[in-house]
């Protein structure tokens, strides 16, 4: 443990030495607040890092009653290459609302190094290309002249991401940045609010298995976002497992929602979850809750993986 220990405690100081500005920006990658059950979503180290093939999805249909609401859908095949140190992992994304619509797809490579008695620090890269499409003229105006809000954008961009992420049996750590490049889709005047960047991403991930009893089992967990020019965002979640059928979860994101989670082992190798995030921002008086689901499948390699089903 105490290897883990200082591992963390270089990953935190990475996290505080990250710049991170005061102004504001939207959230430009897809949000979920079922992360823990899909480490891989935010981190391409992850890739490979059971011993079976992982397909995963999810649909989150956010702020509903909200008109211009984004909804989210994600999909990802992962799995160790047989007899290597190596995983490899494809994802592909669709993020919409009203007005933008982003769509790519990304291939993922991790090295696995193992630290100990099942212990692994794993590295990961990623790479893809976007389409991100925006229609500024469905965007009721006072100024129907402004050209602003004149222009539809079609621009696809190849982007770069990498991670790290360690893990024992009980424990694991990550950080990851899913975005390197800073991309401009929208090139204007200098100094023109009106610029959309794409900019840069940064995640932090823990969590630790405490095994309370044969039948219950509990997972704390925490997740940071940070995202160049917007405050960061973190997530303080805590799931029960019992008797390793079904789970019950809490999440607490700072200032945003409050989310309640249960997830169902419907067969040995097929997992069910659903998350419900109740707004406690502003939001919440114009737009009701968001809800999310997510359906994982499991084709084992024939060996038994750590700590199987809590991450």
């Amino acid at each position: 443990m105490r290897k883990a220990s200082v591992f963390l405690s270089c990953l935190i100081g990475m996290i505080l030495s990250f710049p991170l500005s005061n102004n504001l920006f939207a959230q430009q990658l897809p949000l979920y607040s079922e992360y823990m059950f899909n480490t891989f979503e935010i981190n391409p180290a992850y890739a490979g890092a059971r011993d079976a093939i992982q397909i995963t999805s999810m649909f989150r249909k956010q702020w509903t009653g909200f008109k211009t609401a984004p909804q989210s859908t994600f999909l990802s095949v992962d799995m160790p290459i047989p007899g290597k140190r190596v995983g490899l992992g494809v994802k592909i994304v669709d993020d919409r609302d009203e007005i933008t619509k982003t769509v790519g797809a990304q291939a993922a490579y991790a090295y696995k190094v193992p630290m100990g008695d099942y212990s692994t620090l794993a590295f990961g890269l990623q790479a893809g290309v976007m389409n991100f499409q925006s229609d500024f003229t469905k965007v009721d105006v006072i100024d129907p002249n402004d050209p602003s809000f004149s222009q539809i954008i079609n621009s696809s961009k190849a982007n770069f991401g990498t991670g790290i992420f360690f893990n024992t049996e009980s424990f694991y750590v990550g950080v990851s940045v899913p975005n390197l490049i800073r991309h401009n889709l929208r090139k204007s005047d200098p100094g023109n609010f009106s610029d959309i960047k794409q900019n840069m991403h940064i995640y932090f991930n823990t969590g630790y298995v405490f095994r309370l009893t044969n039948d219950f089992v509990f997972k704390p967990s925490v997740l940071v976002r940070g995202l160049v020019g917007s405050p960061v965002s973190v997530d303080v979640n805590a799931n029960l497992w019992i008797a390793d059928m079904v789970s019950f979860g809490t999440s607490y994101r700072n200032n945003s929602a409050l989310v309640g989670i249960i997830n169902l082992r419907v067969l040995p190798e097929l997992y069910l979850g659903y998350a419900y995030d109740h707004s406690i921002s502003r939001l919440n008086i114009i737009a009701k809750g968001s809800h999310e689901v997510i359906l994982k499948y499991e084709i084992p390699s024939g060996r038994t993986s750590l700590s199987p089903r809590y991450f």
